[in-house]
Parts: structure tokens; C-alpha cells; sequence
């Protein structure tokens, strides 16, 4: 647990971008909620026009799948979904569009007709780099490939990435609360402290709740669970691994072995060509020789003929045989 807190004034305090703790600090104070998303989307929300539409977590270990912090928000003409990532899940983009439509189906149950829809925005606040661009916070809404033409308002996504965000000089409140969020020092915390009285309070929240002994061992246990899902992954991962070089060693013997045969069907044809080459030269270099032989059987006896080419028992023995003249 000790990698998920910070020291802060001679106290043990969790660091306020773990699920529970996020939850616990920005959904047990409107106040804090409401200026972060405010500062995000550059409008001004109050507290008290802020309604949460979904106000439990899911459970640490579900389906084989850690949970992650969903807050599902309305306000007087907005739905939001809050999420906040800790690790690449990857397709961050295809999720983020998926939970939006949720935002939607989920006003449509309400009975409203669509003109009566609110626009549904996604705040996906990542502990890890995601977009290839320099600025932590990119936003993404419809708009016309061409001309850039808005197509409509209603549609809207966030990507505030805090690894990103962590350098920034200007000291306005939605760098203050990423600072917040990626705070891994006292000093930190006693900076921002000092920088706005929303920080304060937000630091206040995040030592009270940091004492809280259910929370804390609502925490381990979540840690206990990450545990074992990580534990479950490597062991898969190894069994697969191991199945799959066994796989491969087989399929790789098979293959060696057609291979092989294929090699040595193009071998045995080369070598039987060029024997069969050899061969016919050898036997026309034969034939030759006895020609010779034979048209000198009227002028010189056998033995010198035999003796004078060279003549084998074999080419002898085919010079006194039905052939011969």
C-alpha cells in the first residue's frame, strides 16, 4: 500500500488519484467536484445544480476484470461520464465513445424525444501518455472534415493526460487540480496548498478521508484483488507461452520434416540427372569404341585390338557378341 501514499505534515495520506480515494474526496464534496469539471470544460458549474446518477464503484474484481472509476454526472443541461485511468487499457477512444452512448440511451429511457436530449460529455483523465501531442488536455467534438463546420454540440470528449500536466507553469485551477491528482510529494501538497483556497480544501478532504480505517482497508483489499488479477494474467500468460512453444517445436518438426522430404525429392532428382548424364556419356563413349573396334577386326586379331583401345572384359566380351560383324 505504501506506493499509493504520500507523507503530509507528519501524516500517512493517500495520494487522491486512486479510485476510492477519488471518489470518496470529489463525491463526499460537491464543492470540489463541481469546480474541477468546471475547470475542465471553462464554464462555471455550481455545487448544488450537480447531480450523481451512479454512486457506487464497481467491484474490485468482476468478470476477471479490475474496476475502474466511472461517475456517471448531470447538471442543468449536461450528462457527464467522469472516468478516471490509471493504467493503458488501450482503445481508450473506443471506450470513451462507448460510455457516451450510454449517456444518451440512458436519457432516452427517461421518455424524453431526442430534441430534448442534453449533451453528453466524456472527461477521461489518464495517468499515462495516450495522444501523441504536447498539451496534456486535448477535446474532441463532431465537426465537418472539410470545411470544420460543427455538426453539433452534443457530442463532446476530453483527454487530460497528467503526466503531461505535471510541468505546467501557469497556476490557473484546472492545472491545479491535475497537479492535485499526479501529487506523489508533502511538498507538493503544501504548495498547492497555499495557491487557492479550493486546493486547501481539497487537501483538507484528502487527509480526512486518508484516516479513515474502512476506507483504508476497503483499500487493501482492492490491492489484495489487483494482486491476484495480476498473478492470474502472468500465470496465463506462462501457460500460454509454454503451450505455444510446445505448438511450435511440433509444427516445427512437422515442417522440417516436409521440408526435408521436399529437399531431398530436388536433390535426388539433381543427382539422378547428372548420373544419368554420366551415364550416357559413358555408354556413348562405348558404343564409340566399339565401332572402332569392329572396322579394325579385318586388319589387326582381337588380343591387339583389345590391347591397343583399352577395351573393357565387358566392351571385349560385347566385341565377339551378335554384334559383331
Amino acid at each position: 500500500m505504501a506506493h499509493r501514499t504520500l507523507q503530509f505534515q507528519g501524516l500517512e495520506v493517500f495520494k487522491a488519484k486512486y479510485d476510492l480515494i477519488f471518489k470518496e474526496v470529489f463525491l463526499g464534496d460537491l464543492d470540489l467536484l463541481a469546480s474541477l469539471i468546471s475547470s475542465i470544460l471553462e464554464i462555471d458549474i455550481q455545487a448544488e445544480y450537480l447531480a450523481i446518477l451512479n454512486t457506487e464503484l464497481i467491484p474490485a474484481y468482476e468478470t476477471g476484470r479490475l474496476s475502474r472509476l466511472d461517475i456517471r454526472i448531470k447538471t442543468a443541461d449536461k450528462h457527464i461520464d467522469l472516468e478516471l485511468q490509471l493504467n493503458n487499457r488501450y482503445n481508450m477512444d473506443k471506450r470513451s465513445i462507448f460510455y457516451l452512448s450510454k449517456l444518451f440511451i440512458e436519457q432516452m429511457t427517461q421518455g424524453l424525444d431526442f430534441k430534448d436530449l442534453c449533451p453528453a460529455i466524456a472527461i477521461n483523465i489518464l495517468d499515462f501518455d495516450y495522444l501523441p501531442h504536447a498539451e496534456y488536455h486535448n477535446q474532441y467534438r463532431l465537426k465537418n472534415t472539410k470545411t470544420h463546420d460543427e455538426l453539433t454540440g452534443a457530442i463532446e470528449i476530453h483527454f487530460l493526460e497528467l503526466p503531461k500536466a505535471r510541468f505546467t507553469e501557469n497556476n490557473n485551477m484546472k492545472n491545479l487540480w491535475m497537479k492535485f491528482l499526479s501529487a506523489d510529494s508533502g511538498e507538493m501538497l503544501e504548495m498547492l496548498a497555499k495557491q487557492d483556497p479550493m486546493m486547501e480544501k481539497a487537501i483538507s478532504r484528502l487527509v480526512y478521508v486518508s484516516a479513515d480505517e474502512k476506507l483504508r482497508y476497503e483499500i487493501a483489499m482492492r490491492e489484495k484483488a489487483e494482486l491476484d488479477y495480476n498473478n492470474d494474467m502472468s500465470g496465463s500468460f506462462e501457460k500460454g507461452k509454454e503451450q505455444g512453444i510446445e505448438q511450435g517445436i511440433e509444427q516445427g518438426i512437422e515442417q522440417g520434416i516436409e521440408r526435408g522430404i521436399e529437399q531431398g525429392i530436388e536433390r535426388g532428382i539433381e543427382q539422378g540427372i547428372e548420373r544419368g548424364i554420366e551415364q550416357g556419356v559413358e555408354q556413348g563413349r562405348m558404343q564409340e569404341r566399339l565401332e572402332i573396334a569392329r572396322k579394325l577386326r579385318d586388319v589387326l586379331d582381337r588380343g591387339t585390338i583389345v590391347q591397343r583401345l583399352g577395351l573393357s572384359a565387358e566392351e571385349a566380351a560385347l566385341l565377339d557378341g551378335p554384334d559383331a560383324d
